[in-house]
């Protein structure tokens, strides 16, 4: 059908002949032609937006444009079917922060952690992670719904400043063991995921068994987290036979405050979060950490963190047993209150 006229003879004619033209027009091409005519590519409430989706448009993309901030993708996800992200369809972008805590009438979410530390084909060690079986664990992970986030998802929920998924968890590797680059990165990468590592200064790069900076900036690169767990993982806690109190505050400030500064410059970042060796701290080494400018901090205590947790004693747990039941018992990312 061949469309003839102009926008000035449209106007002239008035809104009723324009109506009949869209009847007829309608009629020729058919109700997609006409919707897809008439559509606006955005509708906007104050609670959410319709988008349009354009060829090569993801959830990050949606969430940088609507929500200025890439890591909350997860939100226009959830707000959507998976079949939707189809070019051409509408997509529903949330503008409304949800619940920031994840308290309900039934409970309150909390953010399971998981710490690893090496990584082999095979393993004797049970502070090693055999490679099939740390993939199994990260399939489940995938194939149950779980999104794992970073120390920045995690300060801002404990500040009560942003939600995060209801999934929630995050993955840990202490120490800087090279195979975590060599092993676990390979398999994390499989399957969509990060993690958060936590380095001390004095292993680095020292042998072969050992991390090195250059490929701590490579997994950077490819969003993982990493922060500072010492310089040469010493007991915080514990004052040494041969210190005097001033030797031992030295000590404390060395470890906290100088293996930030150094990961800092080496890796172009601010660090913001601390790990405990062996977990071991005490009100000075948590008032330290605290002061050297860390948001967080995490020790080797067992449970789940809900949004008010203290942030310089996230707990976490260290997956040191092989079983999957054991595994999936770690992931408590709800706490329901008792039942009267």
């Amino acid at each position: 059908m061949a469309l003839t006229g102009s926008r000035s003879t449209l106007l002239s004619t008035g809104l009723p002949l324009f109506l009949i033209f869209l009847a007829v027009f309608s009629g020729c091409a058919g109700p997609n032609a006409i919707s897809t005519l008439m559509r606006p590519d955005v509708y906007r409430s104050d609670e959410r937006v319709l988008h349009r989706l354009k060829p090569g448009e993801t959830p990050e993309m949606l969430a940088e444009k609507y929500l200025k901030d890439r890591r909350l993708a997860w939100m226009v996800e959830d707000a959507n079917p998976k079949e939707t992200f189809l070019p051409d369809r509408f997509v529903v972008i949330p503008l409304v922060i949800p619940n920031r805590a994840g308290i309900t009438d039934k409970g309150y979410q909390t953010v399971p952690i998981l710490c690893y530390h090496r990584f082999a084909p095979s393993c004797d060690s049970p502070l090693c992670m055999p490679a099939g079986i740390f993939e199994q664990q990260v399939r489940y992970l995938k194939e149950n719904g779980y999104r794992v986030i970073g120390p920045e998802a995690l300060a801002d929920f404990l500040d009560y400043r942003k939600p995060i998924p209801k999934n929630a968890v995050m993955i840990s590797v202490d120490d800087g063991y090279r195979s975590v680059y060599d092993v676990a990165f390979p398999i994390l990468k499989k399957y969509g995921f990060t993690a958060t590592l936590f380095i001390y200064i004095d292993y680095v790069g020292v042998s072969s068994q050992a991390i090195t900076w250059d490929q701590l900036r490579e997994l950077k690169r490819e969003g993982f987290y990493i922060g500072s767990h010492s310089i040469a993982h010493s007991d915080l806690a514990k004052q040494k036979k041969d210190e005097d109190g001033k030797a031992y505050l030295a000590r404390l400030k060395r470890e906290i405050f100088t293996s930030k500064q150094i990961i800092d410059e080496k890796l172009s970042q601010d660090t913001i979060i601390f790990s405990y060796p062996f977990g071991r701290r005490n009100q000075t080494v948590v008032s330290l950490a605290r002061q050297a400018g860390y948001k967080i901090a995490v020790t080797v205590d067992r449970g789940s963190n809900p949004f008010f947790t203290d942030p310089f004693l996230i707990k976490r747990d260290q997956i040191l047993k092989r079983d999957m039941d054991r595994f999936a018992s770690r992931l408590k990312t709800f706490n329901y209150y008792p039942l009267e």
